[in-house]
């Protein structure tokens, strides 16, 4: 059986705007799936748990700022051992040697960050 011209032309032409159409919702569906993962991602990364660390102050320098009230980059020792920086108010006045509590905070994504409190 011979197909007419315009059947196959017409028959071309589906596909290809059926092609078209499933680009689209292929493109449409990988959008959503990354804006879930980001999503996911900063709902994960906004679940916290505290923990106070005992440490001794190491340093203490101004941050590197234009605004000197700004506060106090302090380097401290945990007690383990690990080194990290506590951004800190100039009303603390931290000195070199003094034994602190900083908390840990353990995010859900693994990141890890420290205040002074």
């Amino acid at each position: 059986m011979t197909m007419n011209m315009r059947e196959e032309t017409k028959r071309r032409l589906e596909r290809a705007l059926m092609i078209q159409r499933l680009k689209w919702v292929g493109m449409g569906l990988a959008v959503c799936l990354v804006m879930a993962g980001v999503f996911t991602w900063i709902s994960a990364d906004s679940s916290v748990t505290n923990t106070r660390v005992g440490a001794t102050v190491t340093s203490v320098r101004p941050l590197p700022t234009k605004n000197t009230q700004a506060g106090l980059l302090v380097d401290v020792t945990l007690d383990d051992g690990r080194i990290v920086e506590v951004l800190v108010n100039q009303i603390t006045d931290p000195h070199p040697g003094q034994k602190v509590e900083v908390t840990e905070h353990r995010h859900a994504t693994g990141r890890k960050t420290y205040s002074w409190k």
